[in-house]
């Protein structure tokens, strides 16, 4: 058995056995595949760091209730085919973070965000450490007791590679190697620079890792094989779909759902019976306004296409004005048909480089507008 799954395989018990401290590694509340191997192999990471008589129990925490998680289904198949299996996992909904909180044996390191949402803000004295891959956030932690790794790269792996290989590269067998690896491949869009997303770092480390697995990957296999991983929502709901993948924002009174979806934004809509699955989505979740963002690779081609959908006109009418506007125009939006969708308008977007990383900004941006 591969280190790095013997170590997964021993969490809950780690989770449950008494500790000086407990140090949870936490990726953010998207769950992507990004986010849950960052998550794992940091912890994996801090472990091994571990001696003697100032040890601490490290285990990673998966962002989203155990109930989502087949919902993550490039997650799902890629830790699987490493022996990582979900009854090895800990979710949010199986550890009590204010309890432990409460009990000053906790601390925290952020990985694949920087900044908590409102609803975790009560963990902040415990955060210790911050590993992301993001354009730095005005309201990320300035203590300087918190470590803070943040570096705008393709891929967070990309940074918790480069620790591992900094601090413990033995632990850099097959398996920790090809996990990192294929997580880059898929961030990075196959190490394209037409994406946008790739950096000089991210080829650099996903070279060095691909030279530590035998025989060497094809990066175009394992590309395609993890989007059709993450692409197969063949039995997936509208509502599934919706909770894959999402960030909220909130300010000025309003929550706003931002959910990325692996197909045309067009093609989405017209799932959804004529807007009806995205009306109960909005009063289930509590949103006041929900922004779908689709995306397509085809032969390492990308697509890209956003609608929003909001009940209230001049919300609706506002925040479009923001998306189409910040930046500089930066998304390159085009308006397109909404397929007959009520309260919903929907746009080419030919700034194919443009994720949700530069879409939530923005957002953010205008609905800090409204507070003030």
């Amino acid at each position: 058995m591969f280190p790095i799954v013997k170590f997964m395989n021993a969490v809950k018990k780690t989770l449950s056995a008494r500790w000086p401290a407990l140090h949870v590694v936490l990726g953010n509340e998207s769950c992507d595949l990004d986010s849950a191997v960052s998550a794992i192999v940091y912890a994996f990471l801090l472990h091994s760091l571990q001696n003697g008589e100032e040890a601490v129990g490290v285990v990673p925490v998966l962002n989203i209730p155990a109930s989502e998680y087949p919902l993550k289904t490039e997650v799902t198949h890629w830790l699987q085919k490493h022996g990582i299996l979900q009854n090895s996992l800990i979710f949010r909904d199986e550890v009590n973070l204010s309890r432990l909180q409460e009990g000053g044996s906790l601390r925290v390191t952020l990985v694949d965000h920087h900044v908590l949402p409102p609803a975790d803000a009560y963990l902040e004295s415990s955060v210790v450490g911050v590993l992301d891959h993001r354009p730095l956030d005005p309201n990320a932690p300035t203590n300087e007791r918190v470590t803070m790794i943040v570096e705008p790269v393709g891929s967070c792996c990309t940074l918790v590679a480069e620790q591992v290989m900094a601090k413990n590269p033995a632990l850099l067998d097959p398996v920790t190697a090809s996990l990192l690896y294929g997580t880059i491949i898929l961030d990075t869009v196959n190490l394209n620079p037409a994406a946008k997303r790739v950096t000089p770092k991210d080829i650099e480390v996903a070279s060095q890792l691909a030279r530590l697995m035998s025989p060497p990957p094809s990066s175009l296999e394992v590309f395609q094989e993890l989007t059709e991983a993450k692409a197969d929502v063949s039995g997936l709901t509208c509502d599934q779909l919706l909770r894959k993948d999402v960030k909220v924002a909130t300010g000025g009174g309003l929550c706003v759902g931002v959910a990325s979806v692996p197909l045309r934004v067009t093609d989405f809509l017209g799932r959804s019976e004529g807007g009806r699955y995205l009306a109960e989505h909005l009063a289930t979740q509590g949103y006041q306004m929900l922004l779908v963002l689709g995306i397509t690779i085809t032969q390492e081609t990308v697509t890209r296409d956003l609608a929003v959908y909001c009940p209230d006109t001049h919300l609706r009418e506002q925040v479009t004005s923001a998306l189409m506007e910040g930046q500089g125009g930066v998304l390159q939006l085009a308006p397109q048909e909404c397929d007959g969708v009520e309260s919903c308008v929907a746009f080419r977007q030919g700034n194919v480089g443009a994720s949700r990383k530069v879409v939530m900004p923005i957002l953010k941006a205008w609905l800090a507008t409204r507070t003030s």
